[in-house]
C-alpha cells in the first residue's frame, strides 16, 4: 500500500476501492463542490454513478467537480450513464449513443 501512496495513487489498481482513509479529502471536495457555481443548463441534470468503494449505484445531480456517493459519502465514483448532451457539442452526443 505504501508504494501506491508514494505514487499518489489512493485506490487499488485492480478493484478501484480507496486504500486509505480519504475523509479529509472528501471534506475538501464537499467544500469545492459547494463553492463551484454550475451553469443554469446543468443545474437540474441528473446522472447515474457507481461508487467504487461500496459498489452502489445512485442517481445524482451532474457536477463538473465530482460526484458523491449517496450511501457511503465517498467521492471515489464514476459516471456510468447520463452524459449531459449539449446541442453545441456533437462529440458528446456521439459518446452517448
Amino acid at each position: 500500500m505504501t508504494f501506491y501512496l508514494q505514487l499518489s495513487r489512493y485506490s487499488c489498481p485492480i478493484c478501484s476501492k480507496s486504500i486509505c482513509d480519504m475523509s479529509n479529502v472528501w471534506r475538501k471536495l464537499d467544500e469545492e463542490v459547494a463553492s463551484t457555481h454550475m451553469p443554469e443548463m446543468y443545474k437540474n441534470k441528473m446522472v447515474w454513478i457507481l461508487c467504487n468503494d461500496c459498489e452502489t449505484t445512485s442517481e445524482v445531480r451532474f457536477h463538473i467537480v465530482a460526484y458523491k456517493c449517496l450511501k457511503c459519502n465517498s467521492y471515489n465514483t464514476r459516471q456510468i450513464q447520463g452524459i449531459p448532451v449539449s446541442s453545441n457539442s456533437p462529440r458528446v452526443a456521439e459518446m452517448v449513443i
